[in-house]
């Protein structure tokens, strides 16, 4: 999928889930919660404080977010990102299998290996996605 797709996927998403949360009003002619309503001089409980929510990791916006190292447990691939710009491959059991350069732009990553070849992905709230499997952080 392409990122404009992913876009208007989710664009739909949106308004499709406003049009439904329109729909779930309570009727006017019909009380829907019959307990009384406390008086002025009747106490109210304390709320209660939630549990914290744990939120998903932000998508890596620049380079230095990829730091790190990466895993497609189903392709037996790991990449290793360094802070200075550079990766290392372990690939199917083979250690530095390819070794380069990253950059991260516009939701695409790009391997340039010193071997002379280019490959791209896409940042997805799955991973990393390239032809090879998708990277997840480890």
């Amino acid at each position: 999928m392409n990122r404009r797709t992913r876009v208007w996927t989710v664009a739909l998403t949106l308004v499709a889930g406003l049009a439904l949360s329109a729909c779930g009003e309570d009727d006017p002619g019909v009380e829907s919660d019959p307990s009384p309503t406390p008086s002025a001089t009747e106490s109210t409980p304390a709320p209660t404080t939630a549990a914290p929510t744990s939120e998903a990791p932000a998508l890596p916006q620049v380079a230095a977010d990829l730091v790190g190292t990466w895993r497609d447990d189903a392709a037996d691939w790991t990449a290793t990102f360094a802070a200075d710009g550079t990766f290392t491959w372990d690939y199917q059991g083979n250690a530095d299998f390819l070794t380069g350069t990253y950059t991260l732009a516009n939701g695409v990553v790009t391997f340039s290996g010193l071997d002379g070849n280019d490959l791209a992905g896409d940042v997805t709230d799955a991973g990393l996605v390239f032809t090879l499997g998708t990277l997840t952080r480890r």
